[in-house]
């Protein structure tokens, strides 16, 4: 296996890794209150139109301060590629030319911390973890691992295909407390390559006035069977990824997944009838914890 390469943004210019670019994204102070949380949960959101040959790209960024956890669509995931940019707010998402007109939506999943006026110094870091896809022939298939470095709990992930009519197709994509776990296959008729990105959002933040805070992260797992699934994650959580496994021996495959409301995740199958069931995986991030 090719080693994973590890692209590490912050939000100050004290540590850039390899190729990175720095963005500023220190959390803005803001009054302390009893209602006010201090894990801000952000998505941001577009609805795209394909018309037939089109192959459009769609760029979606965080707001000020805020870092991207993770992009989804909520259909026809296997006509686009999903990349990561090299700053800590924004996410590329590109489709494919087809025959037929593509309706969909593009979301893509932030975070940012509101401090207390006791609280100062803070800033949140997030990384991505390249790993590329080797060219495979018709029907092969290939087990990769994107691990985070230690102290990053994954939030993420996406596929970038190489070249036209590629039949690259995700068949696993599961995450665990400190990894990406994938299997890829190429559905098509001729060898197909591609990058594969895991994200990842360090877990304790330090602040310059001695307080520390951790992120809290779950990984809810379920079994469904038909054509489409959502679950939810807990009301004082923020659902940030979906992942899933297929059957290896039932002619099903992905065409949509993501995170949608606040607390759900959903997933769309294609020729699932009659497939054994399908593990889902939702990743949440709490919105309760505090600085202590």
């Amino acid at each position: 296996m090719l080693g994973s390469e590890s692209v590490t943004w912050r939000g100050r210019p004290r540590h850039i890794a390899l190729i990175a670019a720095a963005t500023s994204i220190a959390a803005a102070v803001f009054p302390a209150a009893s209602s006010a949380r201090l894990v801000e949960a952000i998505s941001v959101s577009s609805n795209v139109h394909v018309a037939p040959g089109q192959t459009p790209s769609q760029h979606l960024k965080c707001p000020a301060r805020a870092v991207a956890l993770n992009a989804g669509v909520d259909s026809n995931l296997t006509t686009i590629d999903s990349v990561p940019r090299p700053t800590a707010r924004g996410w590329d998402v590109s489709f494919a030319a087809g025959s037929k007109a593509i309706d969909t939506r593009v979301i893509l999943r932030c975070v940012r911390l509101q401090l207390p006026r006791s609280v100062d110094g803070v800033t949140l870091a997030v990384e991505t973890k390249i790993e590329p896809v080797v060219e495979l022939p018709p029907g092969g298939t290939q087990k990769l691992t994107l691990r985070c470095s230690t102290g990053f709990t994954p939030t993420g992930w996406g596929l970038d295909r190489t070249g036209d009519d590629n039949g690259l197709s995700v068949a696993a994509a599961v995450p665990s407390k400190r990894a990406w776990r994938f299997v890829i296959e190429n559905t098509g008729g001729t060898d197909a390559g591609g990058t594969l990105y895991g994200r990842c959002l360090e877990k304790k933040q330090f602040a310059e006035t001695g307080q520390r805070h951790s992120f809290g992260t779950r990984v809810a797992t379920s079994k469904s069977t038909g054509g489409s699934a959502t679950r939810s994650c807990r009301g004082s959580e923020y659902s940030v990824a979906t992942g899933f496994s297929l059957p290896v021996t039932d002619d099903i495959f992905l065409t949509g997944t993501g995170p949608v409301g606040r607390h759900d995740g959903e997933w769309h199958f294609a020729k699932a009838s009659g497939a054994g069931p399908v593990k889902t995986r939702l990743v949440c991030l709490s919105t309760a914890t505090q600085f202590h």
